[in-house]
Parts: C-alpha cells; structure tokens; sequence
C-alpha cells in the first residue's frame, strides 16, 4: 500500500498575486497562460490530485459578486482536470486577500473571519462544490484564526458529500483534537526543517526520514479515527538536487509510515511548478522534470 500523488498550484507560484492582493502585483510562473498543458503535464508524470488556490483576490477583487472572467477560468480549469482524471481540491486562502479585507482589519480580525470569510466560502462550494475532491480551506490554519471563525468555515462547508480537512502544520499537532468535532479528514503541513544552503549527508537524509517518520505517526494518533492527509511537504532548499534528496527522505518516511499501520491518504507535493520564490518543483519554470520528480513519483511513472 502507497499514498496518492498530489501536488500543490499556489497563487503564489502560479498566477502572483494580483494587484487587488495584499500581497500584489507579484509575477508567477506563466500557469495563467499555460494551464491546460500544465495540467496535462502533471499528469502524465503521474500526479493525480492538485491542490489548487481559488484566489479570494482576483474572484472578489471587491465585496459582493464573483469577478466573471475568473469564476469561468477556475471553472474551466476543474473541468480541464475532470476530464483527464485529476482531481482537485480546493484552498480558498494560501496567504493572501483581498486588498478590501485588509482595509477591513484582514483575516484574523473578527469581522472579517466571521463576516467576509464564510461568505466568499459559501460563494465558492456554491459555484464550483459540485466538481472538486476535498476542501482544504487553509494550507495550515495559523493559530491567530479564531475557533469560532473555524466553525463557520467548517458551518459552511461541512455536512455535505465533498469533505473538509483541517489543516494544520505540523507544530500545532497538540491542537488537532481541536478540528476533530469539525471536519472529516485532518492535513499537516510539513517541511524538512533544513537551511536552504545546506548540504546533508547520508547521515543527516536518514535523521530527516525520522523525524519525519516520527511526526507523521504523532499526527496519525492525534487524529484519531479522522483520515489522514499531507496537505504540504515543501523542500526548502536552492538546490535542486539537494531537495530530491528531501522528497527521497520525506517519501521514505511516508512509505515507513504506512508500514507502521497509518492509513494515509494524499500527499501533495509544494510546488507543482517551480515559480519566482520557488525555485525547485516537480517541473521546473520551463516545466522540464526535476529531481524531486524522480524521487516523489516512482511508482506512478
């Protein structure tokens, strides 16, 4: 028994941010234009779900209804996906907002997590819920995100035939009996914990690989009876070689894992594609396979 293959397309890495960001304008990758050959790439690679950011920014550039022209480009991409056997979960905030939410005191505030939120959430299950895997609402839900605004997240998208993960990184694993009464499947986000000019050894991948073993049994316990997910590994690293060598670690680890017992699900993979602050992908910006290809899809290809 093995996980599923999934990888990440951030705003970040794929579209920028917009300039109706508070984090904008920023470059991407050229995902915007080249999208349909993306997804195709992926998946002849052999990933089979994508977590994709629906941008809160570029669909709600300002309070009220959808952006049309990007309401139809997401919807086009779910179908792009549907048809070639991708699945697709939904991130409906991977760091950034709108400029308005800011102005309006930004996610953490309580107006904003328990007003503006749940209605872009429902805004979204309404218009694309009915093609999408999975909600993973947040990439991790940060600690500064009230409970009540979790509850009106999970309120809102919960109960229905598309599950919700609550995601959360992997150092907040003493708060995931928290998420249990409200959500399906529990998510942790992951990294490898190294300097992004470092240069391990044998010795050194093989602590990696058990730490992270370590952790992904941790997360296992504390989700109970709840699916577990990896909503990110991130390689943090310059080096591309060096970062196949992290996903070599992090996916032996996975394989220990599940050798231990866990069932575990989906681990998607950040980032798809290299983008301007990520420098190291499954496909690289001119979308050639990259070391971390070879390491996380070996069974797939």
């Amino acid at each position: 028994m093995s996980f599923t293959r999934g990888a990440t397309l951030t705003t970040a890495a794929t579209f920028g941010h917009a300039d109706t960001s508070n984090l904008g304008p920023t470059a991407g990758n050229g995902f915007y234009k080249r999208w349909p050959d993306d997804l195709a790439l992926l998946q002849e690679l052999g990933i089979t779900d994508i977590r994709l950011s629906f941008d809160w920014a570029r669909l709600q550039p300002k309070p009220g209804n959808f952006d049309g022209d990007w309401s139809d480009r997401f919807e086009q991409m779910i179908a792009a996906s549907d048809a070639i056997g991708l699945r697709v979960w939904a991130t409906l905030h991977d760091g950034a907002e709108p400029r308005w939410v800011t102005n309006e005191g930004g996610i953490y505030d309580d107006n904003v997590s328990e007003k503006w939120w749940p209605r872009f959430a429902e805004r979204v299950a309404d218009r694309f819920g009915d093609s999408i895997a999975g909600w993973i609402p947040f990439t991790a839900i940060d600690s500064k995100f009230s409970a009540s605004a979790w509850r009106n997240t999970w309120a809102t998208l919960g109960g229905g035939p598309v599950q919700v993960v609550a995601a959360l990184d992997a150092e907040r694993l003493d708060s995931v009996g928290d998420y249990l009464g409200s959500s399906d499947i529990i998510g942790i986000a992951m990294e490898d914990g190294e300097d992004t000019d470092s240069e391990p050894d044998d010795e050194r991948l093989d602590q990696i690989r058990v730490r992270l073993r370590d952790t992904i049994g941790a997360a296992a316990e504390a989700a109970a009876d709840h699916q577990l997910i990896i909503s990110e590994f991130t390689p943090n690293h310059h080096d591309a070689d060096v970062s196949g060598q992290l996903v070599a670690s992090f996916v032996n680890a996975a394989t220990g894992a599940i050798d231990d017992g866990i069932d575990l699900g989906v681990v998607f993979l950040n980032p798809a594609i290299s983008g301007p602050d990520s420098p190291n992908g499954l496909l690289s910006a001119e979308r050639a396979p990259q070391p971390m290809s070879e390491a996380f899809l070996p069974a797939a290809i």
